[in-house]
């Protein structure tokens, strides 16, 4: 599912480059949006096959599409209500219809375990980037290609680092941040030196955050902080995210795919206030005394209920927006960490004057340094290597140095390219 720039969202709309009936099955990496996004609408546009992905990843899946089905149907109809869009009248992308057609087609497949779909053979590692991730092996018994998925970090505090590479004679691999590592600062120390500000000011942090991933590694850490001692215990969380929710159970039930043992995560949620409706949503937004702790969706403030938060709080000079990773191109989150001093927010231009902070140290992606590690661990080196979701500018950087280092075969495709082996 394409997010950023308009003319990236505006892709969503049109037709696929392929007749989606003719696809025999997908191959699912992990469940965040901009992977599993817009498998409703290939659905709505014909596709009948299996989605075959990690029991973690179908479950987060299925609150993922239902989640954003919802808020595209919600989106829709309070632009209705407001008139500010430029479509008469506003729609969905998908409904929650749609994603509930998707939802029988997701199909678990264990670690390690080979399965066939039609002639080839594929399997599944850990890529260490949210739970249920996975890098996967194709082979049709001659040629066979590993596509990275999104890859994790050596150091990430709840995830496991990426499997090593497997032998392939091509792979495929995510440059997210192939131009660059993350900051030495470690997360925990960013989320402390913010916590310590808003606690002088009797601010507002807000935090908009992925519900899956992101959020879980936030209040992991924002508890740690607490029970050591390092930040005032008394400040209030609340998690204002009712599939992040969700997401936290899931995070108990697969314990074995994170680092937590059984019970942790339980425990952690206890010690969080749950915001569940919109009228205690709306109920934040009304107290604006601090100090508090705000996290929620969604993480480059592309939609949900961090958009109301913003509104609220962007506009007072004692709070703080702390951008925990990486904010896609055209996204309001982008705009904040170009220094925007307006964002418009469903029609209107909101007013910042709040601290605004950003940080790639909480970022569930691998950096330059992680991507050339796992590279180097492949057994040997593919025939040629495709780098793909990425900035043009990450990649390229990335093919340089792959090239410099390694001497690989490298090349960065364009959308929609078709290569011949």
């Amino acid at each position: 599912m394409f997010q950023g720039f308009k003319e990236l969202r505006e892709l969503n709309w049109e037709d696929f480059p392929f007749e989606a009936r003719d696809i025999d099955a997908v191959v699912l990496t992990h469940a965040h949006l901009d992977h599993c996004g817009a498998l409703p609408l290939l659905v709505k546009r014909g596709f009948k096959g299996r989605i075959y992905c990690t029991e973690p990843t179908l479950e987060l899946t299925k609150i993922i599409l239902l989640d954003s089905a919802k808020i595209q149907e919600e989106d829709a109809e309070y632009a209705n209500k407001k008139g500010f869009s430029k479509h008469s009248p506003a729609l969905a992308l998908y409904t929650i219809e749609d994603a509930e057609k998707t939802l029988p087609l997701l199909t678990p497949v264990d670690l390690h375990t080979e399965f066939d779909i039609g002639t080839l053979k594929v399997y599944f590692t850990s890529s260490g980037h949210i739970l249920g991730a996975a890098s996967a092996w194709i082979s049709n018994g001659e040629t066979s290609i590993q596509f990275s998925g999104d890859l994790g970090r050596y150091n990430d505090p709840l995830m496991p680092p990426p499997e090593p590479p497997v032998h392939s004679d091509y792979v495929v691999m995510e440059s997210t941040y192939g131009d660059r590592d993350h900051s030495k600062i470690t997360s925990k120390e960013v989320l402390k030196q913010c916590i310590l500000e808003i606690a002088k000011t009797r601010g507002v942090l807000l935090i908009p955050s992925f519900a899956v991933g992101r959020a879980q590694n936030l209040l992991f850490e924002i508890t740690e902080l607490k029970r050591d001692g390092e930040v005032p215990a008394h400040i209030p969380v609340y998690f204002n995210s009712p599939m992040g929710h969700e997401v936290a159970k899931l995070y108990e039930r697969y314990h074995p795919f994170q680092r937590l043992a059984s019970g942790q995560f339980a425990e952690i949620m206890s010690e969080v206030h749950s915001v569940k409706t919109a009228e205690e949503s709306r109920a934040l937004n009304d107290d604006k005394s601090g100090p508090k702790i705000i996290i929620a969706a969604s993480g480059m403030l592309t939609g949900g209920r961090v958009l109301h938060h913003l509104k609220a709080f962007g506009p007072d000079p004692r709070n703080i927006v702390l951008l925990a990773g990486f904010q896609s191109p055209g996204t309001r989150g982008y705009s904040l960490l170009n220094g925007a001093k307006e964002i418009k927010i469903h029609g209107l231009y909101v007013e910042i004057n709040c601290k605004v902070v950003p940080s790639d140290s909480f970022s569930a992606h691998a950096d330059r340094s992680d991507l050339m590690t796992w590279l180097k661990q492949a057994p040997e080196a593919p025939k040629r290597t495709f780098l793909v979701h990425g900035e043009s500018s990450a990649a390229d950087e990335l093919r340089k140095r792959i090239d410099k280092d390694l001497k690989w075969n490298v090349s960065v495709p364009r959308m929609n390219q078709f290569v011949k082996t």
